[in-house]
């Protein structure tokens, strides 16, 4: 008989001649269950089901379903990140993440072998953090581009916000985009600078988006930007 663990090994390693293979890009908010499908009707006798998390070997299985006759053999991970967050169900072989963390984010892979054929299918699992407001403070510049351009002083306007893991920060002028910076997997936080005039009387925004969420800030820059004394008097001064 061939061990469970050398059994695995095949399987993954796909000796046994693979059908299909193709990776879902799944989405979710931090928090959230999510169910990975195993796009079968009902499990059928003699169907064999695993599912592994991360790299390919016997230690990253998390979930099995066998069938005989009349009877399921069951295995579901008790190991941590996945202690008490599995639901394997008996009738599909879908598997059910519940209450989602970023630790499972990752690649999750499905085999399923019937009558000595064997189909596969890959998960791209990523865990999206909630996103907040993003927030906008102003200060003042001398040497900025847009004072050179008025020769005057400029307002400097950044806009920040939290959670920015896999998100995008955008300043938009109208419906127009002014500029905009991306976070990496592991960015907590994002800020973006603008430089703006004082009289500019446009209405601008503040977005943050990630796949699944966005959140916008609008502002008027003579809410925010109150012009330095003797600024209206430079502005005069300027020859045309």
């Amino acid at each position: 008989m061939i061990p469970k663990s050398a059994f695995l090994l095949c399987l993954l390693l796909g000796v046994f001649g693979a059908d299909t293979d193709n990776t879902e890009t799944v989405r979710v908010m931090l928090g959230d269950s999510l169910t990975l499908h195993t796009d079968i009707g009902t499990v059928r006798r003699d169907d064999h089901i695993v599912w592994v998390f991360g790299p390919d070997s016997p230690d990253s299985q998390i979930a099995e379903l066998m069938k005989w006759s009349y009877m399921f053999s069951v295995f579901v991970s008790g190991k941590m990140p996945f202690r008490d967050k599995l639901q394997l169900n008996h009738q599909t072989g879908s598997l059910t993440i519940k209450n989602t963390k970023s630790e499972h984010s990752g690649l999750y892979k499905l085999t399923i072998i019937h009558d000595r054929k064997t189909s596969r299918k890959r998960f791209d699992v990523k865990v999206y953090a909630p996103l907040s407001a993003p927030v906008i403070s102003a200060g003042s510049s001398q040497n900025s581009t847009a004072s050179e351009r008025s020769a005057g002083p400029a307002c400097v306007l950044v806009c920040s916000v939290s959670n920015a893991s896999r998100a995008t920060l955008s300043f938009f002028k109208g419906s127009d985009l002014v500029s905009s910076v991306s976070g990496s997997d592991f960015s907590s936080s994002l800020s973006l600078p603008l430089d703006v005039e004082y009289h500019d009387e446009n209405t601008y925004s503040c977005v943050v988006s990630n796949s699944i969420s966005n959140h916008t800030t609008l502002f008027n820059i003579t809410d925010l930007c109150q012009p330095p004394p003797g600024a209206s008097a430079l502005f005069c001064a300027v020859p045309t």
